[in-house]
């Protein structure tokens, strides 16, 4: 099987009237992405999809992605789309780093992979461990009540796990921490998630009021590593990064560090399944926790998480965020199914995903 031609759609993902803010960073109501398709002489077609959350969050953007498409795609047009490892040795010496661009590559080729072989890709991953992937809500900053509200939302879709985004301030983030612990149902997990928003005092400082509580977590307190891991030392609270775990060897260093418990892995961030994959067994060996999203996108990229998350050990498993929780529009049949606060992933062969291509409209870009 070789690559024919490789298909690049631009799509606009609307969030309706939800403005989801994280601290001073961002404030987005709709993202841009990247859909691809990598079609093949055996009239095989895989889906991959890259759709960063906006310019600000990550260091990925839309134009980064179309501009590293445009260096990689045409030097892998007659390569053998089934030989992953391969293909992503091809991707490295056309373009040093950028992962994100390389990740939508790799996911269409997992998606060729499963449909030559009439496999599903939790299969070719190692297999499922779990069927139903528990869910983590992402509770975006507002007003307590508006918070609040979003929570009872998401309690009686049956989620347990809520990802609280603060404002920035020590004062004010410990109040609002107060009242949303005031609230807490049994059984459920509450993160205080600053996506990097907060400087190091301001971090110990909230941290430390919610050691009380013992059903919170913090994740990404701060910008950097260092900053991350001195508030981890200062603090016993259980600690998640996010944002600070690019390669390999970031998540290595963090667990000789001691930085964090959960390691909170998006597919785009890392360069896609390929390089996931390593990041899973690398915490099933440690014994840490893991947390499956990409950073935003369609039924495609839930997909491809979805099956990564359902193939890690149950114990290992915090959760999966789906990228899908703020779209107004299905641009794919086959997603991952949200019932009852979890994802499930369907057998069928890839990715199981079938774009409407009426919604993608005419490829920008076609190589070959």
């Amino acid at each position: 099987m070789r690559i024919r031609e490789i298909r690049i759609y631009d799509i606009l993902v609307p969030f309706g009237e939800t403005a989801y803010t994280m601290g001073e960073r961002t404030s987005v109501s709709s993202i841009t992405g990247t859909i691809l398709a990598i079609a093949t002489d055996e009239d095989l077609v895989g889906w991959g999809e890259v759709t960063p959350w906006g310019n600000t969050y990550l260091p990925e953007f839309t134009g980064g992605v179309r501009a590293g498409l445009d260096v990689i795609c045409p030097g892998l047009i007659g390569s053998d789309p089934l030989n992953i490892a391969a293909i992503y040795q091809s991707m490295d010496a056309l373009l040093y780093g950028h992962p994100y661009v390389k990740s939508g590559i790799d996911m269409a080729c997992w998606d060729l992979l499963g449909k030559a072989s009439g496999l599903p890709v939790h299969a070719l991953l190692g297999g499922q461990m779990v069927s139903a992937v528990p869910l983590n809500c992402a509770v975006y900053h507002g007003p307590f009540e508006e918070m609040a509200e979003r929570i009872s939302a998401y309690r009686d879709h049956g989620i347990r796990i809520f990802s609280t985004k603060p404002g920035g301030d020590a004062d004010g983030d410990i109040r609002l921490y107060s009242r949303i612990a005031a609230q807490r149902a049994d059984g459920e997990t509450y993160i205080a998630d600053a996506n990097r928003s907060w400087c190091v005092p301001t971090a110990i400082r909230v941290a430390r009021h919610l050691e009380q509580y013992g059903f919170f977590n913090l994740e990404q307190p701060c910008d950097s590593y260092e900053d991350c891991l001195a508030v981890r030392k200062a603090t016993r609270i259980t600690t998640a990064l996010d944002e600070s775990l690019v390669s390999f060897d970031d998540l290595a260093r963090a667990y000789r560090d001691g930085a964090a418990e959960i390691a909170h892995i998006k597919l785009s961030r890392v360069g896609g399944l390929s390089k996931a994959r390593l990041i899973r067994d690398f915490c099933e060996v440690c014994g840490l926790s893991v947390s499956w999203a990409t950073s935003g996108g369609t039924e495609i990229c839930d997909a491809a998480a979805t099956h990564l998350a359902s193939t890690t050990r149950k114990k290992n498993l915090f959760g999966l965020w789906s990228c899908r929780e703020f779209n107004t529009e299905v641009f794919a049949d086959g997603g991952p199914l949200l019932r009852d606060g979890c994802a499930l992933i369907s057998d069928l062969p890839g990715l199981g995903v079938s774009p409407h291509l009426d919604k993608l409209g005419r490829p920008i870009t076609v190589y070959g």
